[in-house]
């Protein structure tokens, strides 16, 4: 394991490595496996405060760090409502990267066994999951900043309490592993043993279930990043010349990227609408996130706020919420170039500006025509038409469309005169 660490991950010994100890037999173990080692070790341990018992874990594990003269870092872990196993991974994520931020390193390790492994795996399969997902826990995972390490992740159960009897270290056992109130205790004890008497060999056999699907994931994975260059747009013709087993990991990996959570079911939703025939479509994918199919591109964006914004426009500047300015004004004396002039002979006053609607007509000398069809003819993307400002009169008469429509059906009796000015802002 320590030739791992320092052979195949090149980790220099000079760097800190941040341990998570609960005080249990495995992580106990891997404290002082890597004790031994020449490796720098930051203890970290929390108390979630659910049982008694965390006060003398906690001494156990201060008072072993001490002993390998090594640095203890101490968390409560407080979670009133919500799902209690999340938010507490979570939160001990968190502590556990602030720990690194201390030490300067990336190197986090937890003692995830291949025990674990395999309960986690029937976990994915029973929730469902992704192709990486059904492999299991990972050995290494990195983030931008952080490298998460389980080191211990093909050693088995078995394996960890023969190391600690025969090195005497000492551990606490935590009874809430007992209770069949949680998923993970329920196959522990009722699924798990049953498979193993059907093949003593089993965890051998999920330790190659996982080399092999995780080999084939990252296999995929490479000809994604390949084919995405830019890793927050896929490019829909070559989508859609690839196999389906590509298709879907390029609309994860658009997901992922933007840092959110997808099902199988919703990549394969989104896989359908990106090789339909309609130029422009959306997908919600949380309340604050839609996956837009603008032609030939594909892309994840924050749901605009500004599609709900309406502007009651004084005479004068007006002050846009995207750093713009609207400028109106029924007589001027600068030079009329700069302005776009209106000209009518009845107008239901005041003007209002706002983003399209469904259903906005535009009025022509020959008669009318959507805006919608204006826009899909001129093949104007998706974002772009969410973006124009459309300005209207108080009959909701459309009047004006930002690049694209003025009305020339008012009449000339009467003239005003306006201009969009972005504003760019300081760096």
């Amino acid at each position: 394991m320590i030739s791992y660490l320092k052979d195949t991950l090149k980790i220099p010994s000079k760097k800190t490595l941040v341990l998570s100890v609960s005080g249990g037999m495995d992580s106990m173990a891997l404290l002082h496996l890597l004790s031994k080692s020449d490796f720098k070790i930051a203890v970290v341990h929390f108390n979630h405060q659910k049982r008694t018992e965390s006060i003398i874990e906690k001494d156990m594990v201060e008072n072993y760090a001490k002993t390998l003269d090594l640095p203890f870092h101490y968390y409560t872990i407080q979670i009133n409502d919500g799902n209690f196993h999340h938010e507490a991974h979570h939160l001990r994520y968190h502590y556990l990267k602030e720990v690194a931020k201390l030490y300067h390193t990336p190197y986090i390790l937890t003692a995830h066994h291949l025990d674990d492994l395999f309960e986690n795996v029937l976990i994915k399969l029973t929730r469902g999951s992704n192709l990486l997902g059904y492999a299991g826990m990972q050995i290494v995972y990195q983030d931008d900043r952080y490298t998460y390490i389980k080191p211990l992740l093909y050693t088995s159960k078995d394996d960890i309490k023969a190391y600690v009897k025969k090195h005497d270290v000492p551990y606490l056992e935590d009874e809430s592993n007992d209770t069949h109130l949680y998923l993970r205790n329920r196959y522990r004890h009722a699924v798990v043993p049953i498979m193993k008497q059907e093949n003593e060999d089993l965890l051998s056999k999920i330790k190659d279930f996982h080399v092999q699907l995780s080999q084939a994931f990252k296999y995929i994975r490479q000809q994604t990043e390949k084919l995405m260059p830019d890793k927050n747009m896929i490019h829909i013709p070559l989508f859609k010349e690839q196999d389906d087993v590509i298709q879907e990991d390029m609309i994860a990996y658009l997901i992922q990227q933007n840092k959110l959570s997808s099902s199988y079911e919703t990549i394969l939703k989104i896989k359908e609408m990106l090789k339909n025939k309609k130029p422009n479509a959306t997908y919600l994918l949380s309340s604050e996130h839609e996956l837009i199919k603008s032609y030939e591109e594909a892309f994840i964006k924050p749901i605009s706020t500004l599609k709900n914004k309406v502007y009651q426009l004084k005479e004068g500047e007006n002050k846009l919420s995207n750093m713009a300015i609207f400028t109106f004004l029924t007589k001027t004396n600068s030079n009329t170039a700069e302005f776009t002039k209106l000209c009518y002979n009845k107008l239901a006053f005041p003007l209002w500006l706002r983003h399209r609607n469904p259903g906005d007509m535009l009025a022509y000398s020959y008669g009318h025509k959507k805006l919608k069809k204006l826009l899909i003819d001129k093949k104007v993307p998706m974002k772009k038409r969410d973006a124009l400002w459309v300005l209207t009169d108080n009959n909701h008469q459309v009047l004006w469309v930002e690049s694209f429509y003025l009305n020339e059906t008012l009449g000339d009796q009467e003239c005003l005169y306006f201009k969009l000015k972005e504003v760019k802002k300081h760096a």
